[in-house]
């Protein structure tokens, strides 16, 4: 039964990070996120504006060769859990009491689930920098409209990819918990709430 409760803890404090998430950039309070996201536009628009193009694509370079890295591992990871699964090495217990769906199974889909999400958020970060290194060396402020520049498509290009690399980092630390399910249930749901409580209260949603 604790393997069931561990579960419920696990999506449930994803629905409260997520929630306090939603919150942070909606409250009028300077949070860490929200304060973030300025200092990233206003790097996008300095190297745009002052045509800094060379540390701009540096800077980006080494940006997408980390999440290339992070893809590599996780791919790794996956065909490892994909061969210990096989193998019929994980727990055949039940799930909620239903047969056919065993504990291993719920503890092997999960993390399947985290590492693809993490693979996609990683895979369109480095979509949205390479976009951002064609557009950085564009004369973008030959592109405008009345409500619409080239430089605010440069800015919004650089948080895209912020926005995916943060939810790709945000699952690595959700999928340390579920791969800790595998060696105890009740580490599982210790590590979940610390890993929750520190994200929440130190990592993202800081007040300043």
């Amino acid at each position: 039964m604790i393997d069931e409760i561990g579960f419920l803890i696990f999506i449930g404090s994803l629905i409260v990070y997520l929630g306090v998430i939603f919150y942070s950039y909606k409250s009028t309070k300077p949070t860490r996120l929200k304060i973030l996201n300025e200092i990233y536009k206003n790097w996008a628009h300095i190297h745009v504006k002052k045509e800094r193009h060379l540390i701009a694509i540096q800077a980006l370079r080494n940006f997408t060769m980390g999440n290339s890295i992070f893809i590599s591992a996780f791919f790794i990871l996956l065909g490892i859990l994909i061969g210990f699964y096989t193998s019929g090495s994980f727990n055949s217990d039940p799930f909620w009491g239903i047969t056919q769906l065993t504990i291993g199974l719920m503890q092997i889909s999960v993390n399947l689930i985290i590492i693809m999400f993490c693979v996609i958020n990683f895979s369109l970060s480095i979509r949205s920098i390479t976009r951002l290194s064609l557009l950085i060396s564009a004369d973008l402020q030959d592109y405008s409209t009345v409500d619409f520049t080239g430089v605010d498509f440069a800015e919004k290009t650089f948080i895209a990819a912020k926005n995916h690399w943060m939810a790709g980092v945000r699952g690595l630390f959700y999928l340390i918990a579920t791969l800790i399910w595998f060696v105890n249930s009740l580490f599982f749901i210790v590590t979940t709430i610390v890993m929750t409580i520190y994200l929440i209260t130190i990592h993202d949603v800081k007040l300043f």
